[in-house]
C-alpha cells in the first residue's frame, strides 16, 4: 500500500527537495514560522558570535534583561569551556526614564568603565530593541570615544525587531571583517600554509571533548598546514587582523561560513573553500582537496586521505555492504545538519534517505546549503506532515510521532534507521548523533563512528520498547514533553555511547568500545 493511501490527509509535502525549494521560491507553500516555533532574536544570535571573540566585552545597550540571557547562555559558557577568565556582558540598564530621554549618557559611562576595569582588546556595543526604537545615536557616542579608550570599539546594530534570527549571524560576520587588516606580502608569505575555519557559531569548545572542529584541525595539521583561526571560536583580535592573509578560508557551517568568506573574498581577495558540513567520507575528502588546491599541497592531501581512509576502509566497506539500499529517516529540525547527514548516508553508504519534517521555512534559511546539495547531484526525498506546521513544540509533539509511525507502517522496520532526537519513539532503531559523547562526528573517524552506531542500533532492534519511558516523553493528557532539555542532558551524561535502540531506550555497548 502506498504512503499516500495510508495517511495522505497528514501529508503537507512529499517529494524531492528541489520541488519543495521551487514551491517555496514561487510562494506556493507557506514558509513562515508559526508563533510556537520562533527562533532567537537578532540580538541573541549576534551576541552568540561576538561571544566567540577572546578578551572582548559586550556592552548591551538597553534594559538589563537583554544582557542576562546572552551572558548566561554564551559568554559565561564560552569562558568556562576555554578555561579563560570570565569575560563580562555589561548592560547600560536603560529604564523607563532612559527610554523617554535617551541613554547616551549611560552608554558613555559604560564604555569608559569597561575600558578601565577590564582592559579588553575589543568592546562591542550591541543595540537592543529599546534603544533601537528610541533612536539613540550609538554610532556618534562610539566615534566620540575611539581616541579615549585603548580597546578597539565597534557598534553592532542588532535590535531584535530589525531582522530574523539568521540576520544576527550574518551581520556580525560581516562586521568582523572591519577588524581585519589587508593582505600584505610579508604576512601572506608567513601564512602561505595556513587556513581559517570560518562560520563557527559555537564559541570556545569544551577542552576535554574531542570535538568536530578539533578533528578538522587535526586533519589540516596532518596535511602539513596550519590553522590561523577558527572564526568565531575563541579567536583573538590578532588572529582576526591576520585572517585575510591566509591561503584559504574553509567553511564550517556552509551557510554562515559563506557569509564571512564571501565578504573577505570581496574585500581582501582571500580565497574561499565552501562545502557542506564534513559529515562522512566524500564530504571530508572534498573539504580537504579544495583546501589543498589553495595551499599548494595536493600531494600531501592525497597522502593524508589515503592514510585516513586506509585505517577504516575495511570496516566502512563492511558497513556499506550491510546498509546499502536500506531506508534512513533523517529528522530535520536542524536543517543544515539534516542535509549534511543525508549527503553522507547516500554518498558513503548507499542508503535511501527521507528527510522528515523539513520545515518549509528552512528553504530560505538554508538556501546556500540546498544549492550546494543540488549542484552536487543530490536531491533527497522530503516528507512534511501537518504536525510540523501545528502550533506547539514540534520536536516532541505527539502528532508528529503518530504521523511518523503511520509512515513507518509501510516500510520494513528491520531495514530502516531513524536519525533524530532520542525523544522520538518510532518502532525502528534510533541513532541520535547529538548524543555522541566520544566524538568527533566529522571526518573519516566520524564516518566510522556513525557507521558503527547504525549497525549497533540495528543489531539491538529486536528489543521491545519501554512503555515507561514512552509515557515520560508523551504523558497522557499532554501534547508532548513539557521540557525536553530536562531529560536529554541527563541521559547524555549517564549514557556511554550514541546509540538509542528501538527497545527499552537504554544505551547498549557501543561497537567503538
Amino acid at each position: 500500500m502506498s504512503i499516500e493511501t495510508t495517511f495522505s490527509d497528514s501529508i503537507v509535502f512529499h517529494g524531492p527537495l528541489s520541488e519543495l525549494y521551487q514551491l517555496a521560491k514561487e510562494g506556493k507553500i507557506k514558509t513562515s514560522l508559526q508563533g510556537s516555533h520562533t527562533r532567537p532574536c537578532k540580538f541573541w544570535t549576534a551576541t552568540k558570535i561576538l561571544s566567540g571573540i577572546q578578551n572582548s566585552v559586550i556592552i548591551a545597550h538597553g534594559p538589563s534583561g537583554c544582557a542576562f540571557g546572552v551572558k548566561k547562555a554564551y559568554k559565561l559558557t564560552n569562558s568556562r569551556n576555554s578555561g579563560s577568565p570570565y569575560e563580562a556582558v555589561i548592560s547600560t540598564n536603560i529604564d523607563m526614564k532612559g527610554v523617554v530621554y535617551g541613554g547616551e549618557k549611560e552608554l558613555k559611562g559604560a564604555i569608559r568603565e569597561v575600558d578601565n576595569k577590564y582592559h579588553p582588546d575589543v568592546i562591542f556595543v550591541s543595540t537592543s530593541c529599546a534603544t533601537g526604537i528610541i533612536g539613540d545615536n550609538v554610532d556618534a557616542v562610539v566615534d566620540s570615544l575611539k581616541d579615549e579608550v585603548n580597546a578597539e570599539i565597534m557598534t553592532i546594530h542588532c535590535e531584535g525587531f530589525a531582522g530574523e534570527y539568521r540576520s544576527g549571524f550574518d551581520l556580525v560576520f560581516k562586521q568582523l571583517v572591519r577588524l581585519m587588516e589587508p593582505r600584505d606580502p610579508k604576512r601572506t608569505a608567513a601564512l602561505a600554509k595556513s587556513v581559517n575555519i570560518v562560520g563557527g557559531k559555537m564559541g570556545p569548545e569544551r577542552t576535554e571533548v574531542d570535538t568536530d572542529v578539533k578533528e578538522l584541525v587535526r586533519l589540516v595539521e596532518g596535511m602539513g598546514a596550519h590553522i590561523n583561526s577558527v572564526i568565531a571560536g575563541n579567536c583573538t583580535l590578532e588572529e582576526l587582523k591576520n585572517a585575510p592573509s591566509v591561503a584559504v578560508n574553509c567553511t564550517l557551517c556552509l551557510d554562515l561560513g559563506y557569509t564571512i568568506g564571501k565578504e573577505m573574498k570581496e574585500t581582501f581577495g582571500t580565497p574561499l573553500n565552501s562545502t557542506i558540513l564534513p559529515y562522512g567520507i566524500s564530504a571530508t575528502e572534498r573539504w580537504l582537496r579544495e583546501a589543498a588546491k589553495y595551499l599548494g599541497m595536493e600531494d600531501e592531501a592525497e597522502a593524508l586521505i589515503a592514510s585516513e581512509y586506509g585505517a577504516i576502509q575495511q570496516e566502512i566497506e563492511d558497513a556499506k555492504a550491510q546498509l546499502e539500499g536500506k531506508l534512513a529517516i533523517v529528522e530535520a529540525h536542524d536543517a543544515i545538519k539534516a542535509l549534511s547527514i543525508a549527503h553522507m548516508l547516500e554518498k558513503d553508504f548507499g542508503m535511501r534517505v527521507v528527510i522528515y519534517n523539513f520545515h518549509p521555512w528552512s528553504t530560505e534559511a538554508r538556501e546556500t546549503s540546498i544549492d550546494y546539495l543540488l549542484e552536487t547531484g543530490m536531491d533527497p526525498e522530503v516528507l512534511i506532515t501537518k504536525g510540523t506546521l501545528k502550533f506547539g513544540k514540534y520536536e516532541s509533539m505527539k502528532q508528529t510521532e503518530e504521523e511518523l509511525l503511520a509512515f513507518l507502517g509501510s516500510v520494513d522496520p528491520a531495514s530502516t534507521v531513524y536519525f533524530g532526537s532520542s525523544l522520538s519513539y518510532p518502532a525502528i532503531p534510533v541513532v541520535d548523533l547529538n548524543a555522541i559523547l566520544n566524538r568527533p562526528r566529522f571526518g573519516f573517524r566520524g564516518a566510522l563512528k556513525v557507521a558503527q552506531c547504525i549497525l549497533t542500533s540495528m543489531q539491538y532492534s529486536f528489543r521491545p520498547r519501554s512503555w515507561l519511558t514512552k509515557k515520560m516523553v508523551f504523558p497522557e493528557q499532554s501534547q508532548g514533553l513539557a521540557s525536553a532539555s530536562s531529560l536529554t542532558p541527563k541521559w547524555s551524561e549517564e549514557a556511554p555511547d550514541c546509540t538509542l535502540y528501538a527497545a527499552e531506550r537504554r544505551k547498549g555497548r557501543c561497537m567503538m568500545n
